[in-house]
């Protein structure tokens, strides 16, 4: 398989209309599917060392900005594995260089500087590295990793004004997802809120199966109850209560 320039489209449409509307998405996918491999041959091959190295090692650099990494984190990069289609070997490589962006000392520069040059000063592949990174960022959403994000849309030469309007577009859509999580409106008083996460937890939690629950049951229930505590902390945040 190639790399799914829809992906592509629909990031950039949703930059473009700021994701005031859900058809920035569907218009860019067409667009994506339909031009960007013409447009960018790198589009048409799988992705290569010299993208997908230095792109994970920045990933786990920014998942150690806040002093460690959390399984949250790992799972959040591990999701652009299907994303970006890795075959075996490639994951493998990646998994590498995300280790070595969490080493205590690295430097984001290097990185930063081989993804520069092979994206060629085009702006929708570095949007799409700075996507990936801002997924990782919003899992615990230190400003440490906030950042680091900022250094490195710098330095892959993302002009700020680009990058602070994608950033606040892809917050303010995590933010919706994190309310629809919890089932609640945006506008929900702060008990609202807490009420319907406490609910949610009580409901969800490992430690309401029955006892002869499969391990796949508990799997699932603990997947949930994290993301509801994760919604819940993220929304916190956002309304100044922690």
């Amino acid at each position: 398989m190639n790399w799914k320039p829809a992906l592509v489209g629909a990031i950039v449409g949703t930059i473009i209309t700021r994701a005031r509307t859900p058809w920035g998405p569907v218009l860019g996918g067409l667009l994506g599917a339909l031009f960007l491999e013409r447009l960018f041959p790198q589009l048409r091959e799988k992705p290569k060392a010299a993208f997908t190295e230095p792109l994970f090692e920045l990933a786990g650099g920014v998942a150690k900005a806040d002093g460690a990494v959390s399984d949250a984190e790992v799972a959040a990069a591990m999701q652009w594995f299907e994303r970006l289609d890795l075959d075996a070997a490639m994951r493998k490589r990646a998994i590498a260089a995300f280790d070595r962006g969490r080493v205590d000392g690295w430097r984001y520069e290097p990185a930063c500087d081989s993804l520069r040059t092979y994206t060629h000063e085009q702006q929708e592949l570095r949007l799409m590295v700075l996507k990936l990174l801002a997924d990782i960022a919003a899992v615990d959403a230190q400003p440490s990793a906030q950042a680091l994000l900022d250094a490195i849309a710098e330095r892959i030469n993302v002009a700020r004004p680009t990058w602070e309007g994608f950033r606040r577009g892809d917050r303010d859509a995590k933010l919706a997802a994190d309310y629809a999580e919890l089932q609640v409106a945006a506008d929900a008083s702060d008990d609202e809120v807490k009420a319907a996460y406490r609910g949610l937890v009580a409901r969800h939690h490992p430690d309401r199966l029955p006892p002869n629950a499969s391990a796949a049951a508990r799997r699932a229930a603990s997947d949930k109850t994290g993301k509801l505590n994760a919604a819940y902390a993220r929304i916190q945040r956002a309304r100044g209560l922690n």
